[in-house]
């Protein structure tokens, strides 16, 4: 990975969402003109612990089991890396056949949020499935890293869900705080959302002071040159937005990491699982 700072960071690791991955990864990065680099971290599950081989154990035999319990932990690790150059070598080959024609790939061993927060600073978006390998054996999961890199990450995020749509639409859930007018401000000056049909919902009372703050970001979005609409709903934030998504077939769903209001804890706290599962919509965050 180069030090452009410029490039989309895309996380596969053979699940069922690397395929969705790659291709919006491939449609983030051309709309971004922006480099496109894969990425597959490899943690081991089986590191060494330490053991206790006392018991009855020979001297002789509990250095024979340490060696043998080494050398399988080496193929483990050469297996992993086997696979891992698998999988990249699938989805560079899937995002040269979407018309993206030099991605990059990195394998890199460690905790794939600790690998992220490491190259943060080297993107510009990151892409990342919503049901990672070990949310594809349990249904409506949302994978075990997602939230933690969610809450971590500083750069703008796409989740993606387990199907490629090309977005030709999209909404903006929206609560007035600057963390929220941040995400206008991104979403007018971005090309990943150039000509696309804006829509802005806030769930919450219908008064006269929640429309002000929602025509504030819709004056700035026409201004940049967007098709706009408006609207305010009432109820539980997951649901109303879930369901203004389906009513308007929304093909993506932009939101910042807000404040204290209840649209962080859609992105931060107890309802991520819901709102990430009942959207089919890939999921854009910028805090």
């Amino acid at each position: 990975m180069t030090d452009n700072k410029d490039q989309v960071l895309a996380c596969i690791d053979g699940s069922r969402s690397s395929e969705a991955v790659t291709d919006y990864a491939v449609w983030a990065a051309q709309a971004l003109a922006a480099p496109l680099t894969f990425l597959h971290a490899i943690s081991n599950p089986h590191a060494p612990s330490k053991t206790d081989l006392s018991g009855n154990m020979t001297l002789g035999g509990r250095e024979k089991l340490l060696e043998e319990m080494v050398e399988l932990e080496e193929k483990r690790g050469r297996l992993e890396r086997e696979r891992g150059r698998a999988l990249l070598a699938d989805v560079l080959s899937r995002a040269r056949d979407r018309g993206f024609d030099a991605p990059a790939e990195l394998l890199r061993n460690g905790d794939i949020t600790e690998v992220i927060l490491e190259l943060q600073d080297a993107m510009q978006m990151l892409v990342l499935g919503k049901q990672g390998k070990d949310g594809d054996a349990v249904a409506m999961h949302v994978g075990s890293h997602l939230a933690g890199i969610l809450s971590m990450i500083h750069k703008p995020t796409l989740v993606t869900p387990l199907a490629f749509k090309r977005p030709e639409s999209f909404l903006i859930a929206y609560d007035g705080s600057p963390t929220a007018y941040k995400l206008v401000e991104m979403a007018a000056n971005t090309p990943l959302l150039q000509g696309l049909p804006v829509h802005i919902l806030m769930v919450g009372e219908e008064k006269q002071a929640n429309w002000d703050k929602i025509q504030t970001a819709n004056t700035r979005l026409q201004k940049a040159g967007f098709s706009t609409q408006v609207a305010i709903r009432q109820g539980k934030v997951d649901e109303a937005v879930s369901m203004y998504i389906e009513e308007k077939n929304i093909d993506l769903l932009a939101m910042g990491a807000y404040g204290h209001s209840p649209i962080r804890y859609l992105v931060l706290g107890s309802t991520t699982t819901k709102m990430i599962m009942k959207a089919n919509v890939p999921l854009l965050v910028v805090r």
